[in-house]
């Protein structure tokens, strides 16, 4: 009887092992693939500031806007269907144009305390102690022509705005008591120092920012 020869490639049993292993490893790098991809879109509306926002503004409407966004669990940010609650709330802190919201940032009622007032004071630019920022304890050093300088506490409630002067003058927002607003915004100069931090009223958290030392800035060069 004559043999029949068989015809074909005819791998080795070795052979052979390798390929169905080959084939396995495609099939999880494929679904692997797969889940990434699917986890890439989970994502859910939050949140988002529009424009800046300074400390102790109120909050409208056009300020806000949803955004879907893949943020970790462990992020507390607002959900999206929470926006409009949010309007009417006031801002503890400067909310940056672009960024998401989250809830220890907004308070209901307003920075500046009950019987308190806010001034806006005049300091040469580049005099401001290091260490300045929104809702951080001040005292200032008010002098008023050959009258004996005097002091007042403060607590600053925005960051400086540059004017339109050519001397490079800055506009500085400061919280004081009712009775020293005057005193303060008829001042001939004003000297900002910053000192150790205090619980804020208007927070209910006590201020983590602390000065190296106590620094004195001056305006028009002033010892």
């Amino acid at each position: 009887m004559t043999e029949t020869r068989r015809h074909g490639f005819q791998p080795a049993a070795r052979r052979r092992n390798r390929i169905a292993l080959g084939v396995a490893l495609a099939a999880v790098a494929i679904g692997g693939n797969a889940y990434l991809y699917s986890t890439l879109d989970d994502t859910e509306p939050v949140v988002q500031v529009v424009r800046d926002v300074p400390a102790g503004e109120q909050i409208t409407a056009d300020m806000l806007r949803t955004v879907d966004a893949d943020v970790d669990p462990t992020v507390n940010v607002v959900p999206g269907e929470r926006l409009d609650a949010l309007v009417g709330s006031y801002a503890k802190v400067r909310l940056v144009s672009g960024s998401l919201v989250t809830s220890e940032a907004l308070q209901q009622t307003p920075l500046v305390t009950e019987g308190s007032a806010v001034v806006a004071i005049q300091v040469a630019e580049g005099t401001l102690p290091i260490g300045i920022r929104e809702r951080v304890t001040v005292v200032l050093v008010v002098a008023n022509g050959e009258t004996a300088p005097t002091t007042v506490d403060g607590r600053v409630v925005g960051l400086p705005v540059p004017t339109n002067s050519a001397l490079g003058v800055e506009s500085l927002s400061v919280e004081v008591a009712v009775a020293d607003a005057a005193t303060v915004a008829a001042a001939d100069d004003v000297r900002v120092v910053l000192v150790e931090p205090t619980v804020d009223p208007a927070t209910n958290d006590a201020s983590t920012d602390r000065s190296t030392e106590t620094v004195i800035a001056a305006q028009d060069g002033g010892s």
